[in-house]
């Protein structure tokens, strides 16, 4: 999988974006539970910590692959080329054809 150039992803809103293109109900079962959001800049980036009990950020670890999080990325493929797909199909009804 090629790595976007931008990406956010946050956990609890079910909430990932790619390249500035966001959709919520993101699959994030794979994701582990103290994850806040996850912050990707084309090359590395971070992911936020939040300790379970307090809520409060606990740390903010560099990461180099969105390997971690592929499952999610996935999902959100998924939801993106069916949102695509939809656009698509309103674009091609509205269409007039001359002959």
């Amino acid at each position: 999988m090629t790595a976007p150039m931008r990406a956010t992803i946050i956990p609890a809103d079910t909430f990932c974006s790619v390249d500035g293109v966001g959709y919520v109900g993101v699959d994030m079962t794979t994701v582990n539970p103290t994850v806040h959001a996850v912050q990707w800049y084309g090359t590395h980036g971070e992911v936020e910590s939040q300790d379970p009990l307090t809520g409060k950020m606990a740390s903010n670890d560099a990461i180099s692959s969105l390997d971690s999080f592929e499952l999610v990325l996935e999902s959100y493929w998924q939801i993106r080329a069916a949102a695509d797909a939809e656009q698509q199909a309103m674009i091609d009804e509205q269409t007039i054809i001359e002959v």
